[in-house]
Parts: structure tokens; C-alpha cells; sequence
């Protein structure tokens, strides 16, 4: 094993020389591709380490496997610039003269908990930190606890409130540092390389719209048909109106996959309640959805009904809930001479109303409002983007939209809503 450290010229652009401050707790780089935003923090902590002991974390929010990481990275930078005082093992990074160590971690699907447990801990880098839950945050921010620990996230912004974006440059906390970097920083460091640069200039010229978040790293714009307003969306989650009116809950049914199943409660125009889980049964279901509305058999509680939602709504109406009705995306709207199907109706009615409403501050709940889609179909019909379309196109299911657009519809009608009586 090497015990000498050799000496290696490392460069990193000019942008990130705060990223060697001692006096920032938190330092963030959010910009577009090509700006060497995880190469650089890379650099800084691989020349921390050679410089002093340190125990570092390498995270990003989900992490299946050691090859989901940033480990392969920081393996070929080493190796690239020969820097022969590491070594490393399938999960580990170790500086042989300093005694510094690297580890990797998700934040998501269970592992939070295991970083959560982690103490000693002086340096954390958390890439693709736009994925970031707000919960894993709250949850990573104070268990680094170290005297002179500094955590570095990187990321390109997806909409105006990723977490990570909000938490830290929109409300920076004390000794917080942020700089937007994109690709003209790796052009005046000689690192943008030229099939990166034929990519960008394609994108500028034919598509605006991809050149400013891909390449600039400004949040994903809205098409030309998007159903609901991102403005309008931004300013129902800042609003606060009064909770006059009767109490409603809508809820998105989904069973053992991976869909969410969501809960969502307003009480006349003013979201009071949501909640969401995973994988349950249908009688674990039923039990969740009767602790959400506080076993309050006389609260409308509107379900979709289609598909696996079915057996909720039948539980449901058996253990009394008399209110209860059933939706079913597909069925004929009230106004059928503009619209195709109820769910269609339902997306517009909430882009009319999106004006007046108050809805909870959540990035995920602005991404589904704002990025799903409608078209005039051969009728000429408004038709709302199918879920397995919107899936296609790289977002995930939009369950806490349609919680919300089930909640917020109009007076439900014997047309499109099967009342039962049992």
C-alpha cells in the first residue's frame, strides 16, 4: 500500500473556488450540463481529503446499488490523475496517507434512516440534489454535526420549488453560499468538450425551450398545451383563504405497485388535509381513509373508482359511509359537447378555478398540475393527456394531482357518479 502522496496539478474553474471556504455550512451549484458542477465538487473533496483527514458522504436521494452513485466518478478521477495515495473497495474510497475516507448513501427508500445514524461525518456531497425530498433534508441537515462539516449539493433545477432550491437559496440559512453555473464556465476553463458543444449549439438553435433547462438550468417550462396555469398554480400555494364550506375528500386509489395512493381533504375552497402511502391493501386502505376523515361517517368522500379503487368504494359504503361515491375517470361528462370524459372535464374545471383556490406549497403537486397536457380530439373534444402518456414523457404518475382534481370537481352527478346504497 502507496503511504506517499504525489504531487498532481488539479484545476477546477474559477466558479467554484468558494467550494474550498471554511466559513460556508452550506454550498450549492445549480446550473445546466456541461458546467462541471459534479467534476468540480468531485475535485474539491478528493483534494480535501488528500489535505486532511476527513469522513465523507457521497449521497444522492435513491440509491439501489453502489452503481447508482457517484462512486465511478470520483474512481476515474483518481485514477486519471494518477493520485496513487487512494484506494479504494466496491463501496469505500480511503486516502492511505491521510486516512480519509468516502462512503455512499440514498437518502430515499430506507436508507435515510441509516445516514440519520451516521456520526463523525465532515463533508457532504449530494448530487442530483433537485430529487431531494423535503423531508430527507430535514432529516440530513442536522445529523451532520461535525465542528467545520460543510454539505455541497449539485443540481439542475427541475421547477421553481425543488426543495433543495427553496431551503437553500430562496430562504438561505446563516453561512449559506449558491451560485448559478452553466457551460460558459467550462468553456473558459478548457473542459467543454466539442460533442457537448455541438449538442447545445443543435438545442439553442431548434428548440428554446430545451436549451434553457437543459443548457442554462432554468426549471422546466410549459408547453403551449398545458391545462393549468404554472403562474396561477404558484399562486394558489401562496394564498390564504378561509375554510368556509362543506368538507370533501378526494382519493386516488392504487394498490401494491408503484403509484401512490393519496388522500385529499378541503373544506369549501381551502385545502386542510392530504396524505399519501404505498402498496396497501384494500382494507389497509380503508382502515388509513377512515382515520384520514376522523371516522366521520357524514363526510362526502369521493373515490376513484377505477380500476383496483372499486373494492375501496365497496368497503367503504359497508362500514357505513353513505356519503361515499365513485369516479370513473372514463364516464361521460356533463358537458359532453366539449369534453370526451369526466376526467377531462374534471382537469379544466380545476384550471378555471385554480385562481380561487389554496392549495399546499409542494413541488411534486406543481410539477403533475403544470407539466399534464390536454388535445382536441376528432370531435373536437378538449381530451386530458392519458396517465400512461404523461408517464412516457418521463414524469412519474401524477397521483397527487388527481387527488386534488377529484376533490376540487364540481358537485358530483347520477351521469358520471354511481351512488350506492347498501
Amino acid at each position: 500500500m502507496n503511504q506517499e502522496k504525489n504531487n498532481v496539478e488539479i484545476l477546477i474553474p474559477r466558479e467554484f473556488e468558494e467550494g474550498f471556504n471554511p466559513k460556508w455550512r452550506n454550498i450549492l451549484f445549480y446550473g445546466g450540463r456541461g458546467s462541471t458542477k459534479s467534476h468540480s465538487v468531485a475535485r474539491i473533496l478528493l483534494l480535501k481529503a488528500r489535505a486532511a483527514k476527513r469522513r465523507q458522504l457521497c449521497a444522492r436521494e435513491f440509491q439501489n446499488s453502489i452503481e447508482d452513485s457517484s462512486y465511478q466518478l470520483m474512481i476515474d478521477l483518481i485514477d486519471g490523475y494518477g493520485l496513487s495515495d487512494f484506494t479504494y473497495t466496491k463501496t469505500e474510497i480511503i486516502n492511505t496517507v491521510t486516512g480519509s475516507n468516502m462512503i455512499f448513501k440514498g437518502l430515499k427508500k430506507g436508507t435515510a434512516q441509516s445516514v440519520k445514524s451516521l456520526e463523525g461525518i465532515d463533508d457532504v456531497w449530494v448530487e442530483e440534489a433537485q430529487s431531494v425530498s423535503e423531508d430527507s433534508l430535514k432529516i440530513l441537515s442536522p445529523t451532520i454535526r461535525n465542528e467545520g462539516s460543510q454539505l455541497y449539493f449539485t443540481y439542475n433545477r427541475i421547477n421553481e420549488l425543488d426543495p433543495v432550491h427553496v431551503k437553500y437559496v430562496l430562504n438561505p440559512p446563516p453561512l449559506t453560499y449558491s451560485k448559478q453555473v452553466n457551460y460558459d464556465a467550462a468553456i473558459r476553463a478548457g473542459f467543454f468538450p466539442e460533442v457537448l458543444r455541438a449538442e447545445m449549439e443543435h438545442d439553442k438553435a431548434t428548440s428554446p425551450e430545451t436549451y434553457a433547462h437543459v443548457w442554462l438550468g432554468e426549471p422546466v417550462s410549459q408547453g403551449d398545451n398545458a391545462i393549468i396555469s404554472r403562474t396561477l398554480a404558484m399562486e394558489s400555494m401562496e394564498r390564504k383563504i378561509d375554510d368556509d364550506g362543506a368538507i370533501i375528500v378526494g382519493a386516488d386509489i392504487a394498490r401494491m405497485g408503484g403509484d401512490r395512493i393519496v388522500f385529499w381533504m378541503r373544506k369549501g375552497y381551502k385545502t386542510i388535509n392530504t396524505a399519501s402511502y404505498t402498496k396497501k391493501r384494500t382494507t389497509e386502505t380503508c382502515d388509513l381513509l377512515e382515520d384520514f376523515v376522523g371516522f366521520a361517517k357524514h363526510v362526502e368522500i369521493r373515490i376513484d373508482d377505477t380500476g383496483v379503487g372499486g373494492g375501496v368504494t365497496d368497503e367503504m359504503l359497508k362500514r357505513g359511509y353513505k356519503q361515499t361515491k365513485a369516479v370513473n375517470f372514463g364516464s361521460k361528462a356533463v358537458d359532453d359537447d366539449k369534453y370526451p370524459n369526466w376526467i377531462s372535464e374534471a382537469w379544466f374545471h380545476m384550471a378555471t378555478i385554480i385562481k380561487d383556490i389554496e392549495l399546499p406549497k409542494n413541488s411534486d403537486l406543481l410539477m403533475e398540475l403544470t407539466t399534464r397536457q390536454w388535445k382536441m380530439d376528432n370531435k373536437g373534444k378538449r381530451r386530458v393527456e392519458s396517465k400512461d402518456d404523461y408517464k412516457k414523457r418521463g414524469f412519474r404518475s401524477p397521483d397527487l394531482a388527481d387527488a386534488a382534481i377529484i376533490c376540487y370537481a364540481k358537485q358530483v352527478d347520477d351521469r358520471r357518479v354511481q351512488f350506492f346504497d347498501m
